[in-house]
């Protein structure tokens, strides 16, 4: 692999705990329902940017109790969507790590569902006094529509998240957001390339596999020339891809 600009960071990637839109329709989606099936059911659990429920919060202290307990003295910086539920599973997955930093394209695909829209600025700022939220551009939620984004949209947003990480100076990250997005993002975005670089033979799950809630799985992500990348620009011209290699 040809690392063509940029330190290779170690992100750990958590889906938030289970939200009160999500119980019956994840248990439609593991009994193979379709796409529209799954929407339409939470539509019909919607809220306005749904909070995690009593399940989701235990979820997500145990994630810190037999996870991230483990490892927060080496995370140097907690990243999370501007949306309550992944916010919420942070500060219950990984309490002390005193960077937090809100970043708006880490947010759920947008639109249609009030799931997806997220709180005023303030309104987080009350809620959550320990997180820079300088990212949130504007007092009202200027993303969300009527319309469902495209999932083509939500997926470039997810790279340019990713790309931001990119660009930080830390080089030990935790970043939670939502199923989605990152299922768009990993296996859509032509910019993104998944690898397997685990090496327990007990886990067969495919590394673009769709996350399940509260799920927490560990990357190394750093910049590879492709193919027609000839002239060696920044990471915002066309050619570079992101490689994100899971681990163990």
């Amino acid at each position: 692999m040809a690392t063509t600009s940029g330190s290779k960071k170690q992100v750990y990637i958590l889906r938030h705990g289970q939200a009160t839109h999500n119980p019956r329709a994840e248990e439609a989606k593991a009994n193979g329902c379709s796409y529209d099936e799954f929407m339409e059911l939470m539509r019909q659990d919607d809220s306005l940017d749904s909070p995690l429920t009593d399940l989701g919060k235990t979820k997500a202290k145990s994630v810190y109790e037999q996870c991230l307990k483990h490892l927060e003295a080496n995370i140097q910086l907690v990243v999370s969507s501007p949306l309550s539920r992944a916010i919420e599973t942070a500060d219950f997955a990984i309490p002390s790590v005193q960077q937090r930093v809100c970043v708006e394209d880490f947010r759920e695909i947008s639109g249609w569902l009030l799931n997806a829209k997220r709180r005023t600025r303030s309104e987080l700022q009350q809620l959550f006094p320990r997180w820079n939220l300088d990212d949130l551009k504007t007092q009202e939620d200027t993303l969300w529509t009527p319309d469902l984004e495209t999932q083509a949209d939500c997926a470039q947003r997810g790279f340019q998240g990713l790309c931001w990480i990119m660009e930080r100076p830390e080089d030990s990250i935790l970043l939670v957001c939502h199923g989605g997005l990152l299922r768009f993002t990993m296996q859509q975005h032509n910019r993104v390339k998944m690898m397997d670089g685990r090496t327990s033979k007990q886990e067969e799950r495919d590394v673009q596999a769709r996350f399940g809630n509260c799920e927490l799985r560990r990357y190394t992500m750093e910049w590879e020339a492709d193919e027609t990348d000839h002239d060696n620009q920044s990471t915002e011209k066309a050619g570079r891809r992101l490689v994100l290699t899971e681990l163990d």
